[in-house]
């Protein structure tokens, strides 16, 4: 069984890549620089080298393929336009996708479809799924919950200031997922072959989240203080920039977390399928303990807290 993997060095990508280097499968992955691949990696996959929002190179990625694992890399800090970047890569895949006959696609998208409206990246996603449901293959939208990874860029000000900080309601829970199980999921569709049509799968999580109830938990594994601060929108804004974001980048972020405040994710109900076994203590444990227990006095020196306020 060929299958074709994009964004192969992205945190989801390595780690399926791995897992699928056994002799029933025939693995190939296409990436812009194939030198960030493992070298053990490169040795026991075909490599494509390219861009996967180019038709043309996609459309050669897929010759023979019968499974496609589709991630839209994260948007540039610079990207002024959410929605357009996932068109964009989404028309090159729809194309591609029908030119080469591609049956099965498994793809990485976001909950709240048919809730969401103005909802930045959340909402790009979601035009994505639309543009790929008209390529003619089978399609599993995997519609996952908020990253538990994306609190790792919140590592530095939680080691320092004992705080983390989002533009969103501290008593409002989220599904939260382990990016290990959103692969795992991936994966089981990847490599059945008795599946068809399109539908969306859930991917939750254990459990809905508040953003006071994950700072509980870290306090408790983290064994230090952790409190969460609801940050201002325009604070929240003002830092991204500075950090290098567009503007548009920045506010379609806090339009994403004004629309997870509304619960948008009801959408996709909680069941016993969509809810995944990693978690958030034993992520806590696994993934952020280590990395604040990196930090160093000597590389703290002119980081930026967007909890600062």
């Amino acid at each position: 069984m060929k299958i074709l993997v994009t964004t192969p060095t992205g945190n989801i990508g390595r780690k399926m890549v791995p897992e699928l280097l056994a002799p029933e499968f025939s693995v190939r992955v296409i990436v812009r620089d194939p030198d960030r691949l493992p070298a053990e990696i490169r040795e026991q996959v075909e490599v494509i080298r390219g861009s996967i929002d180019d038709a043309p190179t996609l459309r050669r990625a897929l010759d023979g393929v019968e499974a496609l694992f589709w991630c839209v890399p994260s948007q540039p800090l610079q990207e002024t336009d959410a929605r357009s970047y996932y068109e964009r890569f989404a028309r090159a895949a729809s194309q591609a996708i029908r030119q080469a006959g591609t049956p099965r696609v498994v793809t990485i998208s976001a909950g709240g479809k048919g809730f969401a409206r103005n909802a930045g990246p959340i909402s790009g996603l979601h035009a994505m799924e639309d543009i790929l449901n008209e390529s003619g293959a089978a399609i599993r939208h995997l519609r996952c919950g908020m990253f538990m990874e994306n609190f790792l860029r919140q590592a530095w000000p939680i080691r320092k200031y004992g705080t983390f900080c989002y533009p969103m309601p501290g008593h409002i829970p989220v599904p939260m997922v382990a990016v290990n199980d959103i692969a795992d999921t991936a994966l089981r569709w990847l490599v059945r072959r008795n599946w068809k049509d399109t539908e969306g799968v859930p991917v939750h999580g254990p459990e809905d989240i508040s953003y006071n109830q994950a700072a509980a938990v870290m306090e408790r594994i983290l064994e230090r203080p952790v409190r969460y601060k609801e940050g201002s929108a325009n604070h929240y804004v003002q830092i991204l920039i500075g950090l290098g974001a567009s503007a548009d980048y920045a506010r379609g972020l806090v339009e994403m977390f004004a629309e997870l405040a509304q619960s948008i994710t009801r959408a996709e109900p909680r069941t016993a399928e969509s809810s995944t076994p990693t978690t958030l203590a034993a992520w806590t444990e696994n993934e952020l303990l280590p990395l604040i227990e990196s930090f160093q006095s000597s590389n703290e020196q002119g980081r930026t807290s967007v909890c600062r306020t």
